[in-house]
């Protein structure tokens, strides 16, 4: 990105017709104005607007290098660009050059999102952003840049999806344990949902069921409603020294925890857990082919005086369109409103990787 620099003398806003929030769906057409204030001549050579939309990764790693294998810290990247434009205002890139006097001046502007943009998201090491650039690029000088981001959300409709969103979904495990030189009958649990595929508003409803025919009691289970946010490298960078090579980073970021208690041993057992979807992404797993969402259940099962530990993931996709006889009672424009707010608290830290 360009050095940035603002001025005293010149401010900027960013106003979209119709749509104070900022937040547009993938497909959306994008109008609006781009309001200049001077209070003092400025020379330029032009007023340029940078439409950019992008999916970035960033990490850094310890890795084995040269003849010894000795390790040395490398560094993951990866770029994605869906919407990259470059517009001039006023002059041009090669112009001789003008002057902007004090005023207030009005530029429209007007773009289409791609429709298979993926939705903003930020992540420890990686993100999707989307931003509008104002730039009066300057001859001889630090260019002055205005920066206003914006939010895509997919509008996922979960009924485009495979049917397979619409059946029940089980995951089973079993466990035993030793006696001395004797196995003990099994431990199983098992977790199921009426489908897997939800929106935002809507309850997940997971039954679980334990059947504990051993004599080693469950100290408890522990369920969590987790994003799963996998980011792949493209590159990686040791030294000066730039390699094209695809690794994956995965971040877990847990939205909502249940706890069962105790399970007595020679017991069975059964419990409903509810886990209400709220204002987050969609699931996205091919808008980008370095940065993707998905959601889970995770069950995690704790035998007492064993390490031992069973686990059960069932899979679960998100939608912002939910499965036909649905009841919804989510607001759909307060959801992304929050969804939108929680974003804009991470998009202006520093890009995760710039190309």
């Amino acid at each position: 990105m360009p050095k940035e620099k603002t001025s005293k003398h010149v401010k900027c806003d960013v106003l979209f017709d119709d749509n104070s929030s900022g937040i547009f769906a993938a497909g959306d057409r994008v109008t609006g104005t781009i309001e200049l204030h001077l209070t003092k001549i400025k020379k330029v050579r032009g007023v340029c607007l940078l439409i950019s939309g992008y999916s970035a990764v960033f990490w850094e790693a310890k890795v084995p290098d040269g003849p010894k294998n000795k390790k040395v810290k490398a560094q993951f990247k990866g770029r994605e660009d869906f919407i990259k434009k470059k517009l001039y205002l006023a002059g041009s890139e090669n112009g001789a050059g003008m002057q902007l006097p004090p005023n207030h001046i009005r530029y429209k502007f007007d773009f289409t999102i791609p429709p298979a943009a993926p939705t903003s998201m930020e992540g420890k090491y990686g993100h999707v952003r989307y931003l509008l650039q104002v730039t009066l690029e300057r001859p001889w000088k630090f260019d002055h840049n205005f920066q206003q981001p914006f939010t895509v959300v997919c509008q996922s409709d979960l009924n485009k999806s495979n049917e397979v969103l619409c059946i029940p979904t089980k995951a089973e495990n079993m466990i035993t344990f030793y006696c001395g030189f004797c196995r003990s009958r099994p431990l199983m649990v098992s977790a199921t949902t009426p489908k897997s595929g939800y929106a935002p508003g809507e309850t997940i409803e997971l039954e679980v069921f334990v059947q504990n025919s051993s004599k080693v009691a469950v100290s408890e289970i522990e369920i969590k409603f987790q994003k799963i946010l996998k980011f792949t490298s493209q590159t990686r960078v040791i030294g000066q020294t730039q390699i094209p090579k695809e690794e994956r980073n995965v971040q877990y970021e847990v939205l909502e925890v249940h706890k069962i208690p105790t399970i007595e041993g020679e017991n069975d057992a059964r419990f409903v857990e509810n886990f209400v979807v709220g204002p987050i992404p969609s699931t996205e797993t091919t808008q980008s082919r370095i940065v993707a969402v998905e959601y889970e259940l995770a069950l995690v099962v704790k035998p007492q005086a064993s390490t031992k530990r069973m686990k059960l993931n069932i899979p679960i996709t998100i939608g912002q369109i939910p499965l036909a006889g649905s009841a919804v009672p989510y607001s759909v424009s307060g959801g992304l409103q929050k969804l939108n707010d929680t974003l804009n608290e991470h998009s202006s830290a520093p890009p995760a990787y710039e190309a």
